[in-house]
């Protein structure tokens, strides 16, 4: 085969001349393609840049094995960097890996002596020729920034990177070039020649380190652009698209008057019918105040209504759920087993926020959930490290109302007992349709449990407060609580004289 290229028609300005994009390569990660809009172009030059340690020849090695598998052919060129047997030694712990493979649809080759010889003549010559021995749809240089240091000016390297792409497009070979050279140097051939660039970086969170992918170009397409948190597993990298930065599945359906049973009736009854179809309800109020045990009721009752359902919680194991559920008489480990419920329990430590979304509507479409319980917002809050969670659950909201799911989340109050009534993170309170606030109150020296319906969006509630106790058999819900004013606040004060206290008004913290 001719290294020539192709005549191309001097006039491309009309529709009939007009070339189309080339086809996708897919990466074989799926985090990935979904920033990129469906995978590479074939016979495009792409720039992997960051520093050592940031996983730019794991994710090239991942690349290069996923396409080989596919049926592709791959070939890997090394300047200076590790040997081959070390590198080799090293991939070996990772899934992705393929003896059989190596040195066959895979090979490995060392530039470094072709360039250190010849220049960048030579190494475009080895390249060429290892590309069309080998019939390489995928080639990866491990090392831009010896190619570049070693070029003998800046015009010889522009000319080592445009042959380059010309005999690329030509064998539809897909091009990676690795560098740990900062992107901030402006103007640098490979920066402004290559089809697309995706930086590898690492950002030190006090004593935690967070791994970050970022697009800076892509032509062609559209991608979802900023930061993107990934880790570095057994599988490789495992990248987490920006739940804000990708697209709806579509637009959530225009409620359908449709309501579900929240499992206690008289809450139903309070709410103006029960919980609206695929609407976000927050159950507000402090630790011991009864908040999981009515989120347990919703999953119940959406089991006996043929409602799958998922509990995503962060503090109590599915062992203590269970038990605890059981002894209320609601028969979770029963649901569990015959897959009516599922539960997903993650400690609420070192998490990313994408990788908890990505869990979550993962389980979601592939168990058909219909009821999601969201045992703990805190378990979120300490997973966002730049105050991104008032935008992530707006989205996260939104895509569960998509798919049609009603979901509660529970969230703390920062005290047991507080004089004004606030959600404590900032921003989310807007994206519920529903707010139920519960607390305990001192009466007489005694504790004693109350909530009360503080939102309902496009439906009457009732305004009360009102007493409830947790038994054997589950909530019950008594009659409004009357006798003492300033209960919201958590300190009680009987009522010596005069009415009893007014449910037609606005709670403090709604005024």
């Amino acid at each position: 085969m001719s290294d020539s290229p192709p005549e191309k028609p001097d006039d491309l300005n009309t529709p009939e001349t007009l070339p189309a994009l080339p086809p996708r390569v897919p990466t074989g990660l799926p985090g990935l393609d979904r920033i990129l809009g469906g995978g590479l172009f074939q016979a495009g030059i792409y720039l992997i840049a960051g520093p050592p340690g940031s996983g730019k020849t794991i994710l090239a090695n991942q690349l290069c094995f996923y396409h080989v598998a596919a049926g592709g052919r791959a070939m890997y060129i090394t300047l200076l960097a590790e040997s081959h047997a070390r590198m080799l030694g090293h991939l070996q712990t990772f899934s992705f890996f393929s003896a059989d493979a190596v040195g066959q649809t895979l090979k490995y080759i060392n530039g470094f002596k072709a360039i250190e010889n010849e220049g960048l003549a030579g190494l475009l010559q080895l390249l060429r020729g290892a590309v069309r021995e080998h019939r390489a749809t995928l080639l990866v240089l491990d090392g831009m920034m010896t190619a570049s240091v070693l070029a003998r000016s800046g015009t010889d390297y522009k000319k080592f990177i445009n042959e380059l792409q010309t005999w690329a497009g030509m064998y539809g070979c897909t091009v990676l070039f690795l560098t740990s050279a900062d992107l901030d140097g402006a103007g640098q051939p490979e920066h402004t020649m290559v089809d697309g660039i995706c930086e590898l970086g690492l950002e030190r969170l006090d004593m935690k380190t967070m791994r970050k992918l970022t697009v800076h170009k892509f032509r062609g397409s559209g991608f979802a652009e900023g930061g993107h948190t990934y880790v570095i597993t057994r599988d490789g990298l495992v990248i987490y698209p920006r739940l804000e930065s990708l697209p709806l599945s579509q637009l959530p359906e225009r409620a359908n008057g449709k309501r579900l049973g929240t499992g206690i009736a008289a809450l139903d009854r309070l709410m103006g019918g029960g919980l609206a179809y695929s609407s976000t309800t927050l159950f507000l109020g402090s630790s011991g105040s009864g908040k999981t045990i009515f989120g347990l009721h919703f999953l119940a009752a959406g089991a006996q209504a043929g409602e799958p359902g998922l509990l995503f919680g962060f503090f109590e194991n599915p062992a203590e759920v269970i038990h605890k559920a059981n002894r209320l008489g609601l028969g979770l480990d029963t649901l569990c087993e015959r897959g009516d419920v599922t539960i997903l329990w993650q400690p609420a430590a070192e998490q990313l926020l994408d990788a908890l979304g990505e869990r979550l509507l993962r389980t979601v479409r592939e168990r058909g959930i219909k009821r999601l319980f969201i045992d703990g917002l805190v378990g979120f809050k300490e997973a966002d490290h730049s105050g991104r969670l008032a935008g992530y659950f707006a989205v996260l909201a939104a895509e569960l109302a998509v798919l049609g799911v009603t979901t509660i989340i529970t969230e703390e109050t920062r005290e047991l007992f507080v004089r004004e009534i606030q959600v404590p993170t900032p921003g989310v309170s807007a994206i519920f349709q529903n707010i139920i606030f519960f607390r305990q109150v001192e009466v007489e020296a005694e504790l004693l449990r109350l909530l009360s319906v503080m939102k309902t969006r496009d439906s009457a509630h009732a305004r009360a407060l009102y007493q409830f106790d947790i038994t054997d058999h589950g909530i019950e819900i008594g009659l409004p609580f009357q006798p003492s004013r300033n209960v919201l606040t958590g300190v009680s004060q009987l009522l010596a004289e005069g009415p009893p206290m007014s449910t037609g008004g606005k709670h403090e913290g709604e005024r």
